[in-house]
């Protein structure tokens, strides 16, 4: 099931093909690690953290691990050889040709431009049209989860842990993934006694200064300022829409209001859970340029829907359960 970020960038694409801005080169500096005498690419360390924000206190909270990554360079996306949204045409550190590279984020809202600096895995599958796997941006101020697929399994390991705020630990046999319930599928559900939970998880790769409305255009010209800055706002959703009084994500509004109908059923608990992949920001909100979904969410608060910002920070080829953010509603 593809993500709502893009689904609505798939949607833009549709409408208009748009430049991507430029962006400005990362700033992280990662050693080089050869893994064959033939090769001279430049992977990240499995020993050493890629960024050291919020990694104190959270060693031993590991909820992902990603080995053989590289750093590499995109040059452009959608790719000038296979003309897909989904594809990247990149350049991997120390090789001087192009490879294509699967960015199952499309352009992540505007971090995966030209010039980025990004970690891909090397695929093993034969008969993949590309190479390569765009799963991490290194924006300057932290190492972004650019891999909307990453979130649920990050999730799953946390929940079986105890580490997800104010849900219980869980054994494997009492979480089903992907539970589907009258017109919706949430990403998880869990019964421990008597009580079921209803979890929905939602990926949040992106990040404001201050979450005001502003056009692709002039976002894309002050959106290395904003990769640079430090505690920054975390929001969701992020995306095309045609008609502004509409919803970014219709299924994720749908997804919220669902929850605050189960939550007033008998020993049913409902979380709606933002996965925040980064580790510059300071809290989190559902964006004020989504009225209609800022509002769905406080009112599913109001009805009893627990809503958790989780953040999980990628130190190296690992990523960490991190912070709970405080969530402005």
């Amino acid at each position: 099931e593809t993500s709502d970020l893009e689904d609505n960038e798939v949607k833009s694409k549709q409408q208009k093909t748009k430049k991507q801005g430029k962006n400005g080169n990362s700033k992280h500096k990662l050693e080089k690690v050869h893994t064959h005498p033939n090769e001279n690419k430049e992977t990240v360390p499995t020993n050493k953290p890629a960024v050291q924000e919020n990694f104190e206190g959270m060693t031993g909270r590991i909820v992902m691990t990603i080995p053989g990554l590289v750093v590499a360079t995109v040059v452009n996306r959608p790719s000038k050889v296979v003309k897909s949204p989904y594809m990247a045409d990149i350049i991997i550190k120390g090789k001087a040709t192009e490879e294509l590279c699967h960015s199952p984020a499309l352009g992540c809202a505007g971090l995966i431009v030209p010039g980025s600096t990004v970690f891909v895995t090397p695929k093993t599958s034969a008969t993949a049209k590309s190479k390569f796997s765009l799963d991490l941006i290194d924006i300057g101020s932290s190492v972004v989860g650019a891999n909307p697929n990453f979130c649920n399994k990050m999730v799953r390991v946390a929940l079986e842990a105890g580490w997800v705020e104010g849900i219980p630990k869980f054994e494997k046999k009492e979480i089903k993934a992907e539970a589907s319930i009258d017109e919706s599928r949430f990403d998880f559900k869990c019964i421990q006694g008597i009580t079921t939970y209803y979890i929905e998880v939602k990926g949040v790769p992106n990040a404001c200064i201050t979450d005001v409305k502003m056009s692709p255009k002039k976002k894309s010209k002050i959106q290395e300022e904003v990769n640079m800055a430090r505690d920054k706002i975390a929001y969701f959703p992020d995306g095309y829409r045609k008609n502004a009084d509409e919803a970014i994500s219709p299924r994720a509004l749908k997804h919220v209001e669902h929850l605050a109908r189960l939550a007033k059923e008998p020993n049913t608990k409902c979380v709606l859970l933002f996965v925040v992949q980064r580790g510059d920001c300071k809290s989190f909100q559902p964006t004020r340029n989504d009225p209609k979904y800022r509002s769905a969410v406080h009112q599913a608060s109001e009805e009893g829907v627990t809503v958790i910002a989780h953040t999980a920070v990628w130190e190296g080829v690992q990523a960490t359960w991190g912070d709970v953010l405080p969530v402005n509603l």
